[in-house]
């Protein structure tokens, strides 16, 4: 008798895991996506695209031709709930999907719930989005991470390369790159006033109003649209479940990237946290190197063998784009900036979309 994976979400991870289905499908398992958009964009290619250096063809995967190709059952609906000792799970139209294994790779929020901002997740509403904020005079990003950073950076050599007038603004809760060493904030913030970005650090966005942001210091900071990403926000998908969460909303995975409590169930990706690894950082950088352990521990629960351990790099390499193809390196304490820190970053965004994209076509 046949068996039934469940992919939900097409993530870095299940990306990977869909790619390895093709050379090598397993015997007498049934495996389903679960998606809601046809299309699974690369969040690495985003500045570039904002920037102009990308068409939107070039940043995204067409879903419905790979998994066609790798003989999987694409299901385009939004997973709203799992029952894991059911072993079912319910989409938010009431359509129930039963499983003998599941896996998630749905990603995370950055928009608060009931917000009049704009939001590059989930990651298909993207381009539309910032399509329109980057011909604005005064467009503000809530958030100092490496996301909003570089999107601010991109949409600012937008508006400078099509003579926009005014310029991009930032709010940061914290120094911007709090996870990086200050040097590099330092260094950021360097290129920010070249640029001409203003730059209000160590302040929180409290409310959001149509012609302004007001943060926990009073300032009214006045924008034309406002892209938030104020870090990651876990989805309601687990939080409605019995499955353990953090207090965020996450579900708790161990490091065989089973969840808590429930060895048929698997998560990768910015949509979990790994118990053993609290405070890792919900980044794509990470996603991609699971992907290849989600996929052998899956085959390895069906076929009843050991499962591998997946354990995240010390240090990661970050490169965010800056503007007129210079990037912005760090790997640890190491910060270079610029032609050739680009170059690498197009190397690695190209080569991992056409990875799949080859695959799709």
């Amino acid at each position: 008798m046949s068996k039934r994976l469940l992919l939900v979400g097409a993530g870095h991870a299940h990306l990977e895991v869909i790619h390895q289905l093709k050379e090598r499908k397993l015997s007498q398992v049934d495996v389903c996506l679960i998606n809601p958009s046809s299309y699974q964009y690369y969040s690495g290619m985003f500045s570039g695209y904002t920037e102009g250096l990308y068409e939107e063809e070039d940043t995204r995967v067409d879903l419905e031709a790979l998994t066609k190709r790798a003989g999987i059952h694409f299901i385009k609906k939004s997973a709203g709930r799992i029952l894991p000792k059911q072993k079912k799970v319910v989409c938010s139209d009431r359509s129930v999907y039963p499983f003998d294994v599941v896996s998630f790779d749905t990603g995370s929020r950055s928009l608060p719930p009931s917000s009049i901002a704009r939001t590059i997740k989930p990651n298909y509403q993207f381009i539309p989005q910032v399509n329109e904020i980057r011909k604005t005079t005064h467009p503000l990003i809530v958030g100092g991470g490496a996301a909003g950073c570089e999107l601010a950076m991109s949409i600012q050599t937008y508006k400078n390369k099509h003579q926009i007038p005014g310029n991009v603004r930032v709010i940061s809760a914290e120094r911007i790159l709090s996870d990086a060493p200050a040097h590099v904030s330092r260094k950021l913030r360097s290129i920010f006033s070249k640029k001409g970005i203003q730059l209000w650090e160590h302040e929180r966005a409290s409310e959001v109003l149509e012609d302004c942001v007001i943060t926990d210091k009073g300032n009214r900071v006045r924008h034309t649209g406002v892209l938030w990403l104020g870090g990651a926000e876990a989805d309601s998908l687990f939080q409605d479940s019995d499955v353990a969460c953090d207090e965020q909303g996450f579900a708790y995975v161990r490091d065989t990237l089973q969840f808590e409590g429930y060895d048929h169930v698997f998560g990768a990706g910015d949509c979990v946290t790994m118990t053993d690894h609290p405070h890792l950082a919900k980044s794509g950088v990470y996603a991609v190197r699971q992907g290849p352990v989600l996929w052998e521990n899956l085959q390895n629960y069906l076929k009843g063998n050991p499962l591998k351990r997946y354990n995240p790099q010390t240090n990661a390499l970050y490169i965010l784009s800056t503007g007129h193809k210079k990037g912005l390196l760090t790997y640890g304490p190491i910060a270079h900036h610029s032609h050739q820190a680009w170059k690498l970053k197009n190397k690695i965004d190209t080569e991992f979309i056409q990875k799949y994209k080859s695959f799709s076509e």
